[in-house]
């Protein structure tokens, strides 16, 4: 694989943490390497270290495909699903199951509509099941 060049958005992360780097280091010209962490102690991240992940994370972000952003969209979604199931499956047993009614009351209150509208309508329809279940059982969000 052969790879010419780095994308727009990171090229810019980049030069503005270098940007930022640079200042940094006119700020603290006489900076000294920290002794080694003892055994039992650990060290602190550094600045590069942060750095590092922040770029990571940016560059990561750019590169989303839309394939990508649709999953992790969906995943919410998905999640209220599941605690749907482990509901159903509970009460086939004759099992009151509190703990899948208290993650459906949180899903519910944390739950935020995707932007893609198939996604959304079937997201709404999860929704409206979920906010039903919480209903039979007296349980608001």
């Amino acid at each position: 694989m052969r790879i010419e060049g780095v994308p727009m958005p990171v090229q810019m992360v980049l030069n503005a943490l270098s940007k930022s780097d640079a200042a940094l280091r006119v700020a603290l010209p006489k900076m000294e390497m920290p002794e080694a962490p003892r055994q039992g102690a650990q060290a602190a991240p550094t600045l590069q270290a942060a750095t590092t992940v922040h770029v990571l994370l940016a560059a990561a972000t750019a590169l989303e495909t839309p394939k990508d952003k649709r999953r992790r969209e969906a995943r919410p979604a998905a999640r209220g699903l599941e605690i749907l199931e482990q509901l159903h499956v509970a009460q086939v047993k004759g099992l009151p199951d509190e703990a899948a009614l208290d993650a459906l009351s949180q899903w519910a209150a944390l739950f935020e509509m995707p932007d893609d509208p198939e996604l959304a309508d079937i997201a709404r329809d999860i929704e409206l099941r979920v906010r039903v279940e919480l209903a039979k059982h007296d349980r608001t969000v």
